[in-house]
């Protein structure tokens, strides 16, 4: 069996295919896939293969994948999502670990990038009557990274005027995140 630039050992990774259940799903979900991502999270992959497998199952797949030579597992740090980094061709691999191909590719410029680049919608909101702000969020967007996005605009403002809270405008008591506050006006 060939990788083309990259060193994959296969008996490695086609033992990691019979290990289990969870493993056998996984990498039947990277060979059913049309596009190569260059880095794949551990969330995402849970929420794309179903309720049958585990955090815990994605990162010990991810780690054996590493031990096999695809690429490099990374563990989240400070906002970072766990992920695997791919050296090798995500679908190359679950196809040669289900024995369907001999061969597996390097990760190319040409292969699309993130896994987010085919999952995102456009969302489009009018602030005001002439801004209309568009964003591009992931289609299975959690409420924690929901959370952490409204956190963040939270802090774009230079002046502080007010938040929205239940229908009505509140005013904190000096920082933004204070739940103690004074009813200002209805919300038309």
């Amino acid at each position: 069996m060939k990788a083309h630039g990259v060193k994959v050992d296969f008996g490695k990774l086609r033992k990691l295919y019979s290990s289990s259940p969870a493993a056998r799903g996984i990498l039947d979900h990277f060979a059913s896939r049309e596009r190569n991502w260059r880095t794949t999270t551990v969330d995402r992959i849970q929420a794309n293969v179903g309720d049958n497998v585990s955090r815990g199952d994605v990162i010990e797949v991810f780690k054996k994948l590493e031990e096999c030579g695809c690429g490099e597992f990374k563990v989240g740090r400070k906002g970072w999502s766990s992920r695997f980094d791919w050296a090798a061709q995500m679908v190359s691999v679950g196809q040669a670990a289900a024995g369907e191909t001999e061969q597996v590719e390097e990760v190319t410029e040409e292969d699309l990038g993130e896994e987010e680049a085919e999952t995102l919608l456009k969302h489009v909101y009018r602030l005001r009557s002439e801004i209309v702000v568009t964003l591009e969020l992931p289609k299975n967007l959690t409420t924690t990274e929901a959370d952490r996005l409204a956190q963040y605009i939270l802090t774009l403002p230079f002046e502080q005027r007010g938040l929205w809270e239940g229908g009505n405008m509140l005013r904190s008591g000096g920082s933004r995140r204070t739940a103690a506050a004074q009813v200002i006006e209805p919300r038309p």
